[in-house]
C-alpha cells in the first residue's frame, strides 16, 4: 500500500511540475517576467507586451510572439529540455524591432549538486546555436539574436528572498581607449530570482513587488485557494484561476494520501512502542511528508493538521533535536 501511496503522490508531484510551468507561459505572469527583467523591454509597457504574448500581429500577419518547442537535440552534443522556451520581437522607441530568445527555469532546489548558472551556460550555448541557419550563418553572425535564462527559485533561502542577480558579459579596456559595439559582445544573459515559500504576502517587497508577490505564492503550495484569490484580485490577474485552482487540488490529493500513509506507519510502529508513542510517531511522520510533498512549512502542516498545543509541542521538540 505504502508503494502505491508513494508511486500515487509522486504521478501529482509531477502533475504540479507540469502546472507551474504552464502558469510560466500565461501572458499576465510571462509578460510581467519579461517587463521585469528583461532590458529589451524597456520601451514597452506591461499592457503592450501582454497583447504582444496574447497574439499580436505586424502589419504583415507575422506573430510578435511564439512559444518554441521546449526541446533541442544536437548531434553528438546531447539533449536538453526547457522548462518554458519562446521569443518575442520587442518594439523600440527608436521604431526598430529587438528578437529575444528567453527560457524560463523554475528550480526548486538551490543546490542540485552543481551551480544552477553553469547549467545555464550551457543553455544559452544551444539557444544560440539552435539559431543558426535562421537567425545568422557564417556570412553574417550579426543577425546573431540575444538570448536570457531567467531563475526563478520559488523555494531559496528565506535570507535570500526577494534577491535578484543579474549575470551578463561586461568590456573591460586592458590598454588603450578602443570600445567594442555593446551589440557585438551582449548575446546572453541569465537572471537569478530567489524567492522564500514562507513569504508573508503582507510584507511586500522593496521592488518589483508585483511580480515577485505573484510567483512566490502561484509556484508554491504554502497558501490555500482562497489567499491565492486574494492575490489574483489585489494584483489583477483574470485568466490564471483555473490552473493555480488545479494545483491546490492535487496539493489536497498528496495531503489525503500522506495522511493515509502517515496512519499506516505510525499503526506499525505503535505495534512496537505502545499506542501512545505510535500516534506520536504517526504525527511527526505525517508532518515530515506534508512538508516534502506539499512543499511547506512545519507551522503550515500544523495548522492543516489542527494539532493541539500539545501535539504542537511535541513536534517542534522532535526537529529541534
Amino acid at each position: 500500500m505504502e508503494k502505491v501511496l508513494e508511486i500515487t503522490s509522486n504521478d501529482h508531484i509531477i502533475m504540479i511540475d507540469k502546472l507551474c510551468k504552464r502558469i510560466l507561459g500565461y501572458p499576465e505572469i510571462l509578460g510581467r517576467i519579461i517587463k521585469g527583467f528583461i532590458k529589451e523591454s524597456k520601451d514597452v509597457s506591461l499592457e503592450e507586451i501582454i497583447e504582444l504574448i496574447k497574439g499580436k500581429k505586424d502589419q504583415e500577419g507575422n506573430s510578435y510572439f511564439q512559444q518554441l518547442n521546449n526541446v533541442i537535440d544536437i548531434a553528438h552534443h546531447g539533449r536538453v529540455e526547457f522548462d518554458y522556451l519562446c521569443c518575442i520581437n520587442l518594439p523600440q522607441d527608436d521604431e526598430t524591432m529587438k528578437r529575444i530568445y528567453l527560457d524560463v527555469e523554475i528550480q526548486n532546489v538551490e543546490n542540485p549538486g552543481y551551480a544552477p548558472l553553469t547549467r545555464g551556460n550551457d543553455y544559452l550555448s544551444r539557444m544560440i546555436t539552435s539559431q543558426n541557419g535562421k537567425e545568422y550563418d557564417y556570412r553574417n553572425y550579426d543577425g546573431m539574436k540575444k538570448t536570457y535564462v531567467i531563475w526563478i527559485l520559488p523555494q531559496a533561502a528565506k535570507k535570500r528572498d526577494g534577491h535578484v542577480n543579474r549575470i551578463n558579459s561586461k568590456l573591460e579596456n586592458i590598454s588603450g581607449s578602443t570600445i567594442e559595439r555593446l551589440e557585438s559582445y551582449d548575446k546572453s544573459e541569465q537572471i537569478m530570482i530567489y524567492l522564500n515559500k514562507d513569504h508573508d504576502i503582507k510584507d511586500k517587497y522593496e521592488d518589483s513587488d508585483w511580480i515577485k508577490t505573484p510567483l512566490v505564492i502561484f509556484l508554491n503550495n504554502t497558501y490555500d485557494l482562497l489567499v491565492k484569490k486574494e492575490v489574483m484580485k489585489e494584483y489583477g490577474f483574470e485568466e490564471i484561476e483555473k490552473e493555480v485552482k488545479k494545483m491546490c487540488n492535487l496539493g489536497e490529493m498528496i495531503a489525503r494520501e500522506n495522511i493515509e500513509k502517515g496512519h499506516s506507519i505510525g499503526l506499525e510502529q505503535g505495534l512496537v512502542q505502545g499506542l501512545a508513542q505510535g500516534q506520536k510517531l504517526e504525527r511527526i511522520t505525517l508532518i515530515k511528508n506534508m512538508m516534502e510533498s506539499l512543499q511547506c512549512s512545519m507551522q503550515r502542516a500544523m495548522d492543516v493538521l489542527k494539532l493541539t498545543a500539545d501535539e504542537r509541542k511535541d513536534v517542534e521538540e522532535y526537529f529541534k533535536s
